[in-house]
């Protein structure tokens, strides 16, 4: 019979991913809004130009348009994805010159759909034996013995098998790494994740 315990981290792992895949599905909508509304600007402009340069006899064709702004939000987006892999380090900056501001400008909706793309990799799916593997952890983490990372080859050998699970109980919220004067140890994330990996829960009425 399989222990609560398991099951309750299961359960926690899959609210984690509706809220991944809820948070993809509204970024991947509002990009394409975001594009829709810029490619509606560019096409404003594209009759106000045309009419304004030929006010008689300007015949505006959309294919070339769509074909040129398709271009340039595709390479706008691979200049994005190459800022980033330039600069991986997002925190925000008190200070910033015109040119940073005016590149955070336009590269807003190239990084938006950027994002959505990268929010799937934010979901935590875990099998059987990992999962296994997982709870064994929080529940070593709860009876207040620290986990040290040094230590975890020794327990999953697989490397891939120990990365995903300390991955995906990291996306989920439920630890974080932490120094100590022996190196770096497994740390709850909050009380709620302590809770989580209390084999008995304590009923009220």
């Amino acid at each position: 019979m399989e222990r609560p315990g398991i099951e309750r981290l299961r359960e926690h792992l899959r609210r984690h991913n509706r809220r991944v895949l809820g948070l993809t599905i509204a970024a991947f909508f509002a990009a394409a809004v975001l594009w829709a509304l810029l490619y509606f600007m560019v096409w404003w402009l594209f009759l106000l130009g045309g009419t304004a340069m030929r006010p008689f006899d300007f015949h505006p064709v959309a294919g070339s348009l769509i074909r040129g702004f398709t271009a340039t939000a595709v390479l706008l987006c691979c200049f994005a994805w190459v800022a980033k892999k330039l600069r991986p380090n997002e925190a925000a900056r008190d200070h910033k010159n015109f040119g940073e501001n005016s590149l955070d400008v336009l590269l807003a909706v190239p990084r938006l759909t950027l994002a959505v793309i990268g929010m799937r990799g934010a979901a935590a799916r875990l099998s059987e034996k990992e999962l296994e593997y997982a709870w064994d952890i929080l529940r070593r983490m709860n009876d207040d013995k620290p986990v040290r990372v040094s230590e975890l080859p020794v327990e999953i050998p697989d490397p891939t098998m120990r990365n995903k699970i300390v991955l995906g109980l990291e996306l989920s919220g439920l630890i974080e790494k932490r120094p100590s004067p022996g190196g770096a140890v497994f740390a709850f994330r909050d009380d709620h994740a302590r809770r989580l990996a209390q084999e008995r829960v304590r009923l009220r009425i």
